[in-house]
């Protein structure tokens, strides 16, 4: 009955061995192999765990330095009685692949308290030090491309500078000959106002909107090239102030044209950047009142409150604009409509369309039942 027992103890014992991940051994006192589980066998090159009795690491299919770094690990443990475990190693396989090994061992002690001998275990953990090695190399590629993207970001920024230096020194000296060329030409249309015929005022004519039409491009993309990211933190603002304010600024226009403009807008205050939602209201009223041919020209302003952002309707019933050119209004000066009494650059619907972008929103447009143009812009809750 013991026999039995012991028996079927050590065969509970075999399959344990045999069916755990880890890789098992066991040495005597000079390191000479007594037995191991069938993982071991298999990674020594062996058919069988009986295969390894008697064999030292230097007849088993990895490197003489790895074999003379085991058998100085086992020498230090069997000396000093105490155990090393969970220590990183390498091993090297005759086939020249290289394996790292998580590794443990343990000193065995005999009837009389003697070392007799070492056991071992260890995992093989080479996907996660490959894995770790990717993680290492990506994070080195990651720290080299934020480096550059720094640099280039300092270097955007300074030219952002220089251009916008370079914009206003342009205007400004472009500027100075053109008021000169009208200048000239008013004077010369005043003077020999009586010795000219009518193509040569015709022409006069010309050049004087040639010129007004050339100052007011030119201020156009000084005023685009100023719309650049915003330095400073979004304020909650009050957008109804920032409309009387817009509208305050357009009265002149409004009344000229008999323009009525209607609003609803937020009573809370919404988080933007007042100055470029003043500029983006303007430039969107200004455009229904001056793409507009109806003896009551109208504008009306909607908005509806959404979980991550707000959405602005601006319709008008203007002109309107053809669906073949919804895509390129936003567009710095795509002046789409040629005729002489629609006056514009063509920059300021591409100004908008920056600063909608600048508070992480969308622009676009639809035709309403008035025949003229709805343009809907959201500006996010996230700012």
């Amino acid at each position: 009955m013991y026999q039995k027992s012991l028996s079927q103890h050590d065969n509970f014992l075999r399959l344990v061995m045999e069916n755990i991940p880890q890789f098992v051994f066991w040495k005597d006192i000079n390191s000479i192999y007594l037995g191991c589980n069938m993982n071991f066998a298999k990674r020594a090159g062996l058919e069988h765990p009986k295969e390894i009795i008697g064999k030292n690491d230097y007849d088993l299919p990895w490197a003489k330095q790895d074999a003379d770094f085991y058998r100085l690990v086992d020498r230090r443990v069997m000396d000093s009685g105490k155990a090393e475990v969970n220590f990183e190693e390498q091993q090297r396989l005759s086939n020249g692949k290289d394996k790292w090994l998580i590794t443990s061992k343990i000193p065995l002690f005999g009837e009389d308290n003697q070392i007799v001998g070492i056991l071992g275990t260890y995992e093989d953990i080479t996907h996660r030090k490959e894995m770790e090695l990717v993680l290492k190399n990506s994070a080195e590629a990651l720290s080299e491309s934020n480096e550059r993207l720094v640099k280039l970001n300092t270097q955007l920024e300074q030219a952002n500078i220089d251009l916008e230096h370079f914009a206003y020194a342009t205007s400004h000296d472009l500027q100075e000959p053109l008021r000169m060329i009208g200048g000239f030409a008013t004077l010369l249309k005043k003077r020999y106002i009586d010795k000219l015929d009518g193509q040569a005022l015709e022409y006069i004519d010309f050049i004087t909107k040639g010129v007004m039409r050339m100052s007011d491009l030119i201020r156009d993309v000084l005023s685009y090239s100023r719309i650049g990211p915003i330095d400073e933190a979004h304020q909650s603002v009050n957008l109804n102030e920032v409309i009387i304010s817009k509208l305050a600024d357009l009265q002149p226009i409004i009344s000229q044209s008999n323009t009525q403009v209607h609003y609803l807008l937020p009573t809370h205050p919404v988080k933007c950047h007042s100055d470029r939602l003043g500029i983006l209201f303007y430039n969107l009223i200004l455009n229904g009142i001056k793409f507009n041919q109806s003896a009551n020209p109208l504008v009306c302003i909607e908005h509806e409150e959404r979980e991550h952002e707000w959405l602005f309707t601006v319709k008008d019933n203007g002109i309107g604009i053809e669906s073949q050119y919804q895509d390129l209004i936003f567009k710095p000066f795509k002046r789409l409509n040629k005729r002489n009494e629609f006056s514009g650059s063509g920059v300021g619907l591409s100004i908008c369309k920056r600063i909608v972008n600048l508070h992480q929103g969308n622009i676009w447009i639809t035709s309403n039942e008035h025949g003229g143009t709805n343009f809907l812009f959201t500006i996010s809750k996230n700012l």
